[in-house]
């Protein structure tokens, strides 16, 4: 539990960085980290920060590797190549045969749309 107090002093410096510390009686307070500190997370924060990587090629890799590869921004849309409409319900026994829109182009919050055969299948 934070202390009044200390809840107030977090609250009215929102946008810094706390740090928790637990006193003898066991009540938690907080108290602002040191300046050098919050300026070096800030620069980290910068612009280049926000700038999403280039798309990776997909082609030919397992399907969870997209899951654990693009940002949760990316929404996926994700077709069955065989022409039979097969749902995808566990990612790691497909594979990816196309990516649009292709590698190296930068994403974020767009759609990456991927066609998909059960793996040990030959993509069409």
């Amino acid at each position: 539990m934070i202390h009044k107090r200390a809840a107030t002093a977090a609250t009215a410096a929102a946008g810094a960085v706390l740090a928790v510390t637990v006193a003898s009686t066991g009540v938690a307070a907080a108290a602002p980290v040191a300046a050098p500190q919050v300026m070096a997370v800030q620069a980290m924060a910068g612009p280049a920060a926000d700038e999403p990587d280039p798309l990776p090629q997909f082609a030919g890799r397992n399907l969870f590797h997209v899951y654990s590869t693009v940002s949760a921004e990316t929404a996926l849309d994700i077709q069955d190549l065989s022409g039979d409409h097969r749902k995808v319900l566990w990612p790691p026994n497909w594979k990816v045969c196309t990516q649009s829109p292709k590698a190296g182009v930068k994403l974020r919050g767009g759609t990456l749309r991927l066609g998909v055969v059960k793996t040990g299948e030959k993509c069409p």
